[in-house]
């Protein structure tokens, strides 16, 4: 029998071990790195829209403020109900993350 050099060896070794076709953990950090980067990109075409609306509302208030409050006043109580819905919501979905790791 033939000895095998050390480089032989591991020439060996790791022809044995040959690399998976597809790694799993990569492709969802990837996917993870994909979706934040376009979540980014909609909060900053969505901001431009979000500031005009706010300055639109601001100039707007004199002329529909009066009539705005009595709607406002009926709306108190599903805001505050949808609020606290989102806070409950908000709240179980950071808990399961917590919980799946």
């Amino acid at each position: 029998m033939t000895e095998l050099t050390p480089d032989q060896k591991l020439a060996a070794l790791f022809a044995e071990q040959a690399a998976p076709a597809r790694d799993p953990v990569f492709c969802a950090e990837v996917m993870q790195r994909v979706a934040r980067r376009r979540a980014w990109a909609r909060v900053g075409t969505a901001a431009p829209w979000a500031g005009v609306a706010g300055l639109l509302a601001w100039a707007l208030q004199p002329v529909l403020g009066p009539s705005m409050a009595a709607v406002a006043d009926s709306l108190v109580l599903p805001a505050a109900i949808l609020g606290g819905t989102g806070i409950l919501l908000a709240v179980s979905l950071m808990g399961a993350r917590r919980l799946a790791r």
